[in-house]
């Protein structure tokens, strides 16, 4: 009725008979206690109250709209937000890659990132704290749903005027009676699992010099010669000038890193991520050199 300014119009617009608009503008008057309208035989215009009613309706049905369609593409897994937490060894792999592709394709989703160890994340899967986590394959359990994106090979980080560090590769049974360092129980349960057991495979256990709690501790470490230490081949191109990194010699030498989830817990947004990651997999984020 506001644009149209008079009620044969509106009933055209609105393709209803004209005294059914009529009466529908004298109850809506009625229930408010003010005129809306100014009737003349010419034409009808707005009161000043009308005037603010229509602009401030005309705001809210966008507001309407736009919540409609926000919640469409929450209900489409198109949008909302996704709690994404991550180890220290899959943050090297495709992981950044994923999540920057994923943001590009689903630009309503909001991403949230947080560092936590593998099993860390698991009890935070479980309880529902996160949804979705990068975190060693090792640590997966039954209960959650989980596939590999990256696979790497281990290598020997060590300082670079440390006697290894002229070699092209080594052995893992050469490092029996090399000190090493690593990272704690607590925050490295699960890697440092994999670790023994890949010393395990050349026949002894890393003798323990000193731990770290986090990658840059452990790095000053191995730059002040404290030790040496294995990790994975991806951490390469971050690795600080006088750090380097000796590929191994054994074979089948390397460590899985996958996506996990609740099955009991999936939102829209995060099948829709799951799914994306999955069509994202290539060849070459299985092998790392």
């Amino acid at each position: 009725m506001a644009k149209a300014s008079s009620f044969r119009g509106a009933s055209e617009a609105l393709n209803v008979a004209q005294p059914a608009v009529s009466r529908a503008v004298q109850m809506l008057e009625a229930e408010l206690g003010f005129k809306l309208l100014e009737r003349t035989t010419r034409r009808v215009t707005l009161t000043k109250a009308g005037a603010v009613l229509a602009r401030d309706v005309e705001d809210a049905m966008q507001l309407l709209s736009r919540s409609v369609r926000n919640a469409r593409q929450v209900a489409c897994g198109e949008a909302g937000e996704i709690i994404v937490a991550y180890s220290a060894q899959s943050a090297n792999g495709p992981m950044a890659d994923m999540i920057v592709r994923f943001r590009s394709c689903f630009p309503h989703a909001a991403v949230s990132l947080y560092m936590m160890s593998s099993h860390e994340q698991v009890h935070a899967l479980e309880s529902g704290e996160i949804d979705v986590g990068f975190l060693l394959s090792a640590a997966c359990k039954g209960s959650l749903g989980h596939m590999v994106v990256g696979r790497e090979r281990f290598v020997l980080l060590v300082s670079k005027h440390h006697p290894l560090a002229r070699r092209s590769t080594i052995a893992l049974k050469e490092l029996a009676d090399v000190p090493f360092v690593i990272g704690t129980t607590k925050r490295w349960e699960t890697f440092r699992s994999l670790i023994n057991s890949a010393c395990l495979t050349a026949g002894f256990l890393p003798t323990i010099a000193e731990e770290a709690d986090d990658v840059p501790v452990l790095l000053q470490l191995v730059s002040l010669q404290r030790g040496v230490t294995l990790y994975g081949s991806a951490v390469r191109p971050t690795l600080p000038p006088d750090i380097a990194a000796i590929p191994l010699s054994d074979p089948d030498v390397f460590f899985d890193v996958s996506v996990a989830w609740n099955r009991r817990q999936q939102t829209p947004l995060v099948r829709e991520f799951i799914a994306f990651i999955e069509k994202s997999l290539a060849p070459i984020d299985l092998v790392k050199g």
